[in-house]
């Protein structure tokens, strides 16, 4: 019996991150399409709005932290969601030096009306595994997600910095 491309790995076509990144590359098309062209904002504007939905205000590191993104590109996001109107920047009168951040009216609108449609994007992606599929791939997710978060506590002090200014490695690195 063949191998799958999983177990496989004979080619960039066979790699796990490779195979997700096409999945979430043709079905994001959707969503950007969707946010920037009926609604005016980002997929990743749209992720910040959906995580102050449902989490409430928040502090903005904190936000990047649970969005697994960096302080910088958050802080970039956030100012551009505060310029349209859709979130709000406070600055608590026990401390002057923190911020908080959370959905405007006009932001809790933009989530009530987009979520249902993002939601009947994924559930049509999704009709192409069965219930019991569905729910191993669930699974599956949440393993793959558990040994990744391993693995990069393990290999990131072995691991280079990322620097994608330089463009290539240091000739001592090699």
């Amino acid at each position: 019996m063949p191998h799958s491309p999983s177990q496989r790995l004979a080619s960039i076509d066979d790699l796990l991150l490779y195979r997700l990144g096409r999945l979430s590359g043709v079905a994001g098309r959707m969503v950007v399409r969707l946010c920037e062209g009926g609604y005016g904002i980002t997929r990743r504007e749209w992720a910040v709005v959906a995580q102050l939905y449902e989490n409430g205000s928040l502090p903005p590191s904190v936000l990047a932290e649970r969005m697994h993104r960096d302080r910088a590109r958050t802080s970039r996001v956030l100012t551009s969601l505060i310029q349209k109107k859709l979130v709000l920047r406070t600055t608590p009168a026990h401390d002057r030096r923190s911020a908080i951040v959370g959905l405007t009216p006009q932001g809790r609108q933009l989530y009530d009306s987009l979520m249902p449609q993002v939601q009947a994007i994924n559930s049509q992606i999704l009709m192409a595994l069965s219930p019991e599929q569905a729910r191993h791939f669930d699974e599956a997710l949440e393993r793959l997600q558990t040994r990744a978060l391993t693995l990069l506590t393990e290999l990131s002090p072995a691991l280079p910095k990322a620097n994608r200014r330089r463009g290539r490695p240091d000739k001592e690195a090699l």
